[in-house]
């Protein structure tokens, strides 16, 4: 038993009120994020650039794009916020490229809503992110990042979003939509042009 509820037996991690259902590599999180694509409707995506895991699950967000009644919200670094920006590129192993590869997840936005006419909008932060998250109907998976440049496998979780953890992440959804920039993906493209970031 945990959190004064008794675990389910075809799933032991879950953890009652905290919602935690899995908890595990980031990297072993494909198929989680393939099954997660493909039952749900709604997906809300928080980010550095995730180029990996936009290069795996590609063929997947095409898909769940091309069904009726799907609606897809992305938050991304905002490449016009030169602190935010020189931060990120300090903080990781790749830093240097970060700029580019946030470019590269701009334009990867731009695609798909010329495609499918989403996502619509795309929301840039200009905090320094404490992790990512990817929240989908009923689950969500948060990432952590690491406090040090030095690359290694980073931990995440698959929690339910009726748990704390779910509840939690969907008001920091809420404020982050008060303190970012909404801009459309033909701005992103402007914006890039703007900066001098110029991905393949």
């Amino acid at each position: 038993m945990r959190d004064g509820k008794a675990a389910d037996p075809e799933n032991p991690m879950t953890n009652g009120p905290s919602g935690i259902l899995r908890v595990g590599p980031f990297a072993g999180f494909y198929q989680t994020f393939e099954d997660l694509i493909g039952s749900s409707t709604r997906m809300v995506l928080y980010f550095i650039h995730s180029r990996r895991w936009r290069e795996n699950h590609d063929a997947a967000v095409k898909v769940f794009l091309g069904r009726d009644g799907t609606t897809m919200e992305i938050f991304l670094p905002d490449l016009e916020n030169h602190e935010l920006m020189f931060s990120l590129s300090r903080r990781f192993e790749d830093g240097p490229l970060t700029p580019t590869l946030v470019a590269d997840a701009y334009k990867y936005c731009a695609r798909l809503a010329r495609e499918y006419g989403k996502p619509a909008d795309i929301w840039l932060f200009g905090r320094y992110p404490a992790y990512s998250f990817y929240q989908f109907d009923q689950r969500a998976v948060i990432a952590l990042y690491s406090n040090t440049a030095a690359k290694k496998d980073l931990p995440a979780f698959e929690v339910d979003t009726d748990g704390s953890l779910g509840k939690f992440l969907a008001t920091e959804i809420d404020g982050l939509k008060r303190e970012c920039r909404r801009r459309g993906p033909d701005e992103l493209e402007q914006m890039i042009a703007a900066t001098g970031e110029h991905s393949g």
